[in-house]
């Protein structure tokens, strides 16, 4: 069977983590054909650890090389990450899923494309369940996000206002309104709102919520559905990668788990 070749952008703690997986568990299935990565040293090193040399190249010319293109960058360049490698009839798992919602040149691209958009289910649970919902009378979706202040500080929202003062176990509510907002208020932390609103009612009316206390240690995400199926709710308390504090572990073994459905034949979930 002919390997799927597989090019990987952005080499920090999610590349990183599905590079040794296609690099060992997937490598019956699949191929590293080349990295792009705008700090070299972070494709260097992780070239180190898999004991192998891969070109490190332009993201235009990673698409051209590649069957499945991996964004694991940024924000600020998932969708058009997305949108060219669908023009190009490419498989494109996308990480950065916030990006979709500031770049919205995929959804036409996917329309008039042969290949396809893979978005993992990322740092949350019953994505599944309101794919299912939105079939029939889905009509409120709200996320709330809790996590430590070192996972939300660096953010562009917190340019223009002060981040709280913590003490004790008080939870302080930092960010209230829509998907949307919340994206470009926390490009790098809050990409389950972009997936949540994908998924479900579109990022204008799904609600989202973000607090943070001092004596949080982890990550956790709650979300509300209500419609005619009745009502879902998940709570996914997540362990930060040990890499990134502002990624959920279960966001890289997510991703991981989507990799396995994309190689095999046989494939679970809505």
């Amino acid at each position: 069977m002919k390997k799927i070749k597989v090019g990987i952008v952005g080499c920090g703690t999610i590349g990183s983590a599905l590079a040794q997986a296609i690099h060992k568990k997937f490598k019956s299935s699949a191929s590293l054909v080349c990295f792009c990565e705008h700090h070299g040293e972070k494709a260097f090193r992780l070239m180190k650890r898999l004991g192998v040399k891969i070109p490190v190249v332009s993201f235009q010319r990673l698409i051209q090389k590649s069957d499945l293109v991996i964004e694991a960058a940024s924000a600020s360049i998932s969708g058009r990450i997305a949108a060219e490698s669908l023009r190009r009839d490419k498989e494109v798992l996308i990480l950065s899923v916030g990006g979709l919602l500031l770049n919205r040149n995929w959804i036409r691209a996917a329309s008039r494309s042969r290949g396809r958009l893979w978005l993992p289910s990322g740092a949350v649970a019953g994505i599944d369940g309101i794919l299912g919902a939105r079939e029939g009378g889905l009509r409120r979706v709200k996320l709330v996000t809790r996590k430590p202040p070192q996972g939300l500080k660096g953010a562009p929202y917190f340019n223009q206002k002060k981040f709280p003062e913590l003490s004790g176990n008080k939870a302080v509510c930092v960010f209230k309104g829509n998907a949307r907002q919340a994206i470009r208020a926390f490009p790098q932390n809050i990409n389950v709102a972009a997936l949540l609103s994908l998924a479900g009612l579109g990022a204008e009316k799904t609600q989202v919520e973000i607090w943070t206390s001092a004596a949080l240690r982890r990550n956790q995400h709650e979300i509300t559905a209500e419609g005619d199926f009745g009502k879902i709710t998940t709570v996914a308390e997540n362990v930060p990668s040990p890499g990134n504090p502002k990624t959920s572990f279960l966001a890289v073994l997510s991703a991981t788990a989507l990799l396995k459905k994309i190689f095999s034949r046989v494939r679970m979930g809505t």
